[in-house]
């Protein structure tokens, strides 16, 4: 057919050179049902966040901030953990929110998030 690669029944199909075909299996095709966003506020001590289940999220630290957001596990602070300034981004592929924890090293600084689910 031309197609190296197909799917047939859940099965993925890899067409060799010589005419040959050999049958991979069961596959599941992922992909993304629904997209969801909002603002968090922080304060200046971790907080976990959210328990929403997701494959992918961004967070971004709001651009109106004044301090610098921080997102880690549990215990993040100014000494470990990802540091956002203003306008900076962190994207992740995460099966729930609540595994991340934030805080801001100015109370009442925001992060946006977009959650792929």
């Amino acid at each position: 057919s031309g197609n190296e690669v197909a799917v047939t029944s859940n099965a993925l199909d890899v067409n060799i050179a010589g005419g040959a075909s050999i049958d991979i299996g069961d596959v599941e095709i992922l992909g993304h049902d629904a997209l969801a966003s909002g603002a968090i506020n922080l304060t200046d001590s971790a907080a976990q966040l959210t328990n929403v289940s997701c494959k992918h999220i961004d967070i971004m630290a709001n651009l109106s901030n004044t301090g610098i957001v921080y997102i880690g596990s549990s215990g993040v602070d100014a000494t470990k953990g990802i540091a956002l300034y203003p306008g900076d981004v962190y994207s992740v592929d995460l099966k729930n929110l609540n595994i991340l924890y934030a805080m801001s090293t100015v109370s009442g600084d925001d992060i946006n998030v977009q959650i792929l689910t």
